[in-house]
Formats: C-alpha cells, structure tokens, sequence
C-alpha cells in the first residue's frame, strides 16, 4: 500500500476517533479489562500445540445493561506455531497495525501489529484476525484476514465499535509462537 494511501487512512481514522470510538495508538485512554472480574486488564490465550482449529468463546460487548450474548468462534490458523490471544478494550481504542505485503509466515496478505499494545496485549508481529463490529445496534464479528486486502474495509470495520452501540471492542490476534 502506498505511502499516501497509508496516510489518508490513518488521518480518516482520526478525524472520526471521536465519534466511533477507533484512535491512533497513541490515545491516552487505551485500557483492556477482564469482564469476570471487572479489572481494567484482560487477555485470553488459547494455546494450540498441533494444527486443529482454534475454538474459543468471549462475550459480546455491550452498552449499559443490555447484555448481547457470547460468541462461539472456530478459526483455522494461519501459521504453523502460534496461539490466539483474546483482547478487550475500552473504547476510544489504540491499535497499531498495517496490512502486510502478504511475505509474512501466512503466505497472505494480514493485517499485522507494528506496536506492542499495552498491558499484555497484541504484540508485534501478530495477526489481527477478527474484530467486533456494528451494523447499527447489532453486533457481529468481523474476518479481517479474509479482507485484510482492503485495508480500507478493515477500518471500516473496526470504527464502527461506536460508543453510541458499545463501550468496548474485541479484538482477536493470532500471535507466532
């Protein structure tokens, strides 16, 4: 992707932080939390030491009281060692990552993190591979390494975690191991 295509999607991702709840990296108000116990971190990892599929369960983010549900979710892995790595934030959000030239460990085109998140979050070199998003007050999960080649849709994606349908987002990374 060209250098000002990169920039013209990173100030669009700015220009409506506000708004949707999506900021740069940067933004001061990046925290994760564990809804069993309310804390203000939260990270699950799901180890897989052979190549079956990834199968993991969190909770659906929700506004104020109303409580959406949980997602069950099955993904193949991308890599050969890796594990999953579950991440909740509040929202406004920061994440760091760019899609990739497809020469990565996945043969693919991935979006991929170019800076530790914080907290014990994504770290560099993992694949974002699934998002929460919003199409008006209905949640859904987002495959971002099937689109991960238009970069454009992926942000579309994740700025729609607004913090009119949500106070939160879930992102999903697959992490080399």
């Amino acid at each position: 992707m060209n250098l000002l295509l990169c920039s013209a999607l990173l100030l669009f991702a700015t220009l409506f932080s506000a708004a949707t709840g999506f900021a740069p990296a940067s933004h001061k108000n990046t925290n994760h939390y564990t809804p069993k116990n309310k804390q203000h971190f939260g990270v699950m990892v799901v180890s897989m030491s052979s190549r079956p599929d990834f199968e993991f369960s969190f909770d659906i983010p929700k506004k104020g009281i109303a409580d959406v549900g949980t997602a069950e979710v099955k993904l193949p892995p991308l890599l050969e060692n890796s594990e999953i790595v579950v991440v909740r934030y509040d929202l406004p959000f920061g994440l760091n990552a760019a899609s990739d030239d497809g020469s990565g460990p996945s043969g693919q085109v991935q979006v991929v993190v170019g800076a530790d998140g914080k907290n014990g979050g994504e770290k560099v070199g993992d694949i974002l591979r699934q998002t929460t998003y919003w199409r008006g007050k209905q949640p859904g999960i987002f495959d971002v390494s099937k689109n991960a080649d238009n970069f454009d849709l992926v942000v579309q994606a994740l700025v729609t975690n607004d913090l009119q349908v949500a106070d939160e987002i879930v992102l999903v990374f697959e992490r080399p191991l």
